[in-house]
């Protein structure tokens, strides 16, 4: 099979094997259709520009296929609710690159990247940003049989001020009418994390304007949190806590649903409303930082299997990734795009995390990846793999076939002998 020649002018005569290309659609069609239309779209701009542009959802998608590596010892800043997610990252990106170390300092250390939440921004000169993962923030209330307990911004906002003073209150009863509430003293838990106070007002701010006027006064903020310690103390009866949903919904505790504005019915925290809030997010890229907000205009989207999305639970936390200015530039950037390939993204649930949504997976990779080596369809130094010698039409067949997989290579098939 001939080589089709690409851009005989000004960039020189370049060559792409028909055979390889075939090669890495097949191998993409086994994985999903997304992948059909990144292989369609690289293979057309391959087929019309010398140096062509490459969309971010495709620079992504080869990014899921091939690690870039970049020799060198990598030092990492990270939260400590957060350590143990970058560690597997390190961990990975050891394994896939022989040349590469990674290990994590403290977080008053200078460092070559530093993960970040809301509200906190790192000390050095960042050339490289992007959202990483994220959490969300949970009310929690130790009350037998108040799971669910529905409350609306402006009475959260009594509570976490200490103005709601028991478990009976006649505006939550309003609210409850189907719940027997006994009149037993509300204990609230004023230690809170800075990023979890602003990511709940800047909700509730835009929910109720007038019923959520600033931080609560009953709100302490206070960057420790000593998971074990918090463990009890959310178990003392009474207790209305503000908490990260990954520690809250991983330990079963109680939380509260809010009403929603306009028409909207109630809303709780789970997995799905925090996907929901997720799709909701709006991007923008300045040079190689990203940032993202959320935008309750934009109408959510369901998770993946379902018809109808849940509404959102938009008190959202995001992790951010940070390159610093240095001689490991591009060693801090060869980790932030691994951290943003969808296999590392998937050891964020393990901890109780979320995965970035995929409009910001897809910004974010492409912000990180300037100045790396650029991805390629085919990719040049792709080892030889086994596939199948005739790729399969969207025809019906009859039977499956079992023939044997030989691989696929450019060289001219032999003559046969007698």
């Amino acid at each position: 099979m001939k080589e089709i020649s690409v851009c005989d002018h000004k960039c020189g005569r370049t060559h792409f094997s028909y055979k390889k290309y075939r090669k890495v659609e097949w191998e993409l069609k086994k994985r999903n259709s997304f992948s059909l239309v990144v292989v369609a779209l690289a293979a057309t701009f391959a087929l019309t520009a010398c140096t062509p542009p490459m969309p971010p959802e495709v620079k992504a998608e080869i990014a899921e296929r091939y690690v870039t590596c970049v020799d060198g010892s990598l030092t990492l800043s990270v939260p400590d609710d957060f350590s143990e997610v970058a560690q597997t990252w390190i961990d990975g990106l050891t394994e896939n690159c022989l040349g590469f170390t990674g290990s994590i300092v403290d977080t008053n250390t200078q460092a070559d990247v530093v993960i970040s939440t809301l509200g906190f921004a790192p000390s050095c000169d960042v050339v490289a940003s992007s959202p990483v993962g994220l959490d969300a923030v949970a009310i929690s209330v130790s009350v037998e049989g108040l799971d669910g307990v529905l409350f609306s911004p402006s009475l959260l906002h009594k509570a976490l001020s200490g103005e709601m003073t028991s478990w009976a209150d006649p505006e939550l009863q309003a609210l409850n009418p189907d719940l027997e509430l006994t009149d037993s003293p509300v204990v609230l838990r004023p230690s809170v994390r800075p990023q979890d106070i602003e990511a709940l007002n800047e909700w509730m701010t835009r929910l109720d304007p007038q019923g959520w006027p600033g931080t609560p006064s009953g709100l302490t903020a206070n960057e420790v949190f000593d998971s074990e310690a918090i463990a009890i103390e959310i178990q003392n009866e009474g207790t209305l806590s503000v908490l990260p949903a990954s520690f809250a919904l991983g330990n079963s505790a109680q939380t509260i649903r809010i009403t929603g504005d306009q028409a909207q019915s109630s809303v709780g925290v789970d997995s799905e409303s925090i996907y929901s809030a997720g799709t909701q997010f709006r991007t923008k890229t300045s040079n190689s930082i990203v940032t993202a907000e959320i935008d309750s205009e934009l109408p959510p989207l369901p998770v993946p299997g379902s018809d109808e999305a849940a509404l959102p639970w938009q008190a959202i936390n995001l992790y951010s990734i940070s390159v610093c200015n240095g001689a490991n530039e591009m060693l801090g950037r060869a980790f932030s795009r691994f951290a943003l390939r969808l296999d590392s993204q998937g050891t964020l649930p393990i901890s109780g995390f979320y995965e970035v949504p995929e409009q910001i997976r897809t910004a974010g990779v492409d912000a990180v990846s300037q100045g790396l080596p650029e991805p390629t369809i085919p990719p040049t130094d792709a080892p030889a793999e086994v596939v199948p010698t005739e790729f399969p039409s969207d025809e019906p067949t009859e039977m499956p076939s079992e023939e044997p997989l030989e691989e696929v290579t450019d060289a001219a098939t032999p003559e046969p002998t007698s």
